[in-house]
């Protein structure tokens, strides 16, 4: 689910009953925890983490009951102030949407990092706390099992088993003397099981294997599965295509809902899942509200909506490495306050060097640069107060010389070409290199024309397999350089 700018969670609890009503039986188990539940350390985590695997090991049990889905996310931390902080990422909005009927909870792992304990630890239970009640806000009806995470065998990437004894293990203690959940001790029982572990931290796919065998057999234990209370509404999914929406423009709602009898957007009866397009003139709120037997569910989303306006200018490429008397095409774009592309609108920019080099074709799009000096040249485009910078570094040709080619000794013919392009030369040396660059800068053709290919100081040159459109000629002779514009057109 793409991030929603603004969208609120609220359960409407009064009971509503309808006369045809169809229920999804299944459990819903939804994992949250940092990259021990992503299963990052594994050749497949999508199918061999311990969430995963722990699916496959309930239906062993329960048969088609149970359906986990795993929210685990490299480096987070439980901390709202941690470095990467579970809070602050899409995979909790996506877990809220989905809204399971047992929530397992692993963090704590990377908490024990001295930028995260050392500073924060005091608020780790309040945090724990309050990430409950933020899942219960969502579905009040939530069951928990909170685990002790495994032990870190050494200290790798700071992490640090002593904090995850005398802190973290302590402090979930604390939370489950406040809140009605079940414990999974996964530290006691591998602390003989270092073998399970690739790098002491992340356990290995057997060891993803044995936390799923004891997780199951712990959720047996506490008959958690038959506990769980089904058949709530949800509207598990409800997002824009686009975020920020420039006026004038469309974009897509998208929902899906569980056990919903009836499903209304914005007051008007839709599908339990479906999409709709939308183009509102201005910042609007769209409200669904999903009616089942059980329970009701609303969901406000807000499509930002907004008129474009410059904000930055950006060269393409931004930087460069060529050698003297290349040429180099540069394109500048318009973008708006929202980081979007501007398209369809120019600005009379301005093109400036700080050191040596030619500019031609100067537009408000784009503009050619021919190296001269071997130096470091800034290319500066310019509107108002916006500005942007190509940096171009410019080496030493090989031959060490760069003249231009007095346009009296070089005639180039036909211009447009067609399939077949003529050079001749006046005082020409024995080998000519002709190069060819196309709008966007990149050689298309680099050739060497021998001496046995000359009638009369005349070079011709197979111009067939070039497409239609303009292009940069650039002619090395003697140690001299001429560039030019050259048309080639099909007939």
């Amino acid at each position: 689910m793409k991030r929603l700018k603004s969208i609120s969670f609220f359960l409407a609890l009064t009971a509503i009953v309808f006369s045809v009503y169809s229920q999804d039986y299944h459990v819903r188990i939804g994992t949250i925890g940092n990259s021990i539940t992503h299963g990052n350390s594994l050749p497949n985590p999508a199918t061999q983490a311990y969430p995963i695997v722990l699916g496959q090991k309930l239906t062993e049990v329960y048969g088609d009951t149970c359906i986990v889905r795993n929210f685990g996310l490299t480096s987070t931390t439980m901390l709202k102030n941690g470095d990467i902080s579970y809070w602050d990422t899409q995979h909790l909005i996506d877990y809220l949407a989905w809204a399971p009927e047992i929530c397992f909870i692993m963090l704590g792992t990377n908490d024990t990092k001295p930028q995260n304990w050392d500073v924060h630890g005091d608020e780790f239970i309040g945090d724990y706390l309050a990430m409950i009640d933020t899942i219960k806000q969502r579905n009040p009806h939530t069951r928990f099992m909170l685990a002790y995470p495994p032990p870190a065998f050494q200290v790798v990437w700071d992490i640090r088993d002593s904090v995850i004894v005398h802190g973290v293990i302590p402090a979930i203690d604390s939370v489950l003397k406040v809140v009605d959940a079940d414990l999974m001790d996964f530290y006691h029982p591998l602390l003989d099981s270092v073998h399970l572990f690739i790098d002491f931290i992340h356990p290995t796919v057997e060891g993803n294997v044995v936390m799923a065998e004891m997780l199951r057999d712990r959720m047996v234990e506490t008959d958690i599965i038959h506990k769980a209370e089904t058949g709530f509404t949800f509207i598990t999914g409800f997002e824009t295509e686009i975020d920020y929406l420039p006026v004038g423009d469309s974009s897509t709602l998208s929902w899906t809902t569980l056990n919903a009898d009836s499903v209304h957007l914005n007051g008007a009866m839709v599908e339990s899942e479906g999409s709709l397009k939308i183009s509102p003139p201005e910042t609007t709120d769209y409200m669904m509200i999903a009616f089942g037997a059980k329970s009701n569910d609303t969901i406000v989303l807000t499509q930002e909506v907004y008129t474009p306006e410059l904000a930055r200018l950006r060269i393409y490429p931004n930087k460069v490495t060529r050698y003297q008397g290349d040429t180099v095409f540069f394109q500048v774009y318009y973008h708006d306050q929202v980081n979007n592309l501007l398209t369809g609108v120019y600005f009379p920019v301005e093109w400036n060097l700080d050191g040596s080099g030619h500019l031609y074709e100067e537009s408000d799009t784009s503009v050619f640069f021919v190296a001269v000096d071997a130096d470091t040249t800034d290319l500066v485009v310019s509107y108002e107060e916006f500005s942007d910078v190509a940096v171009i570094t410019v080496r030493e040709s090989v031959s060490g010389l760069y003249a231009e080619l007095p346009k009296d000794d070089i005639k180039v013919f036909p211009n447009p070409a067609g399939d077949e392009l003529n050079i001749r030369l006046n005082n020409s040396g024995s080998v000519v290199t002709v190069k060819i660059y196309d709008a966007k800068g990149m050689l298309v053709m680099d050739k060497k024309l021998r001496t046995d290919t000359m009638t009369e100081n005349t070079y011709s040159l197979k111009t067939n397999k070039l497409k239609e459109g303009t292009y940069i000629l650039r002619i090395s002779a003697s140690g001299r350089v001429f560039d030019d514009q050259l048309i080639v057109i099909k007939r």
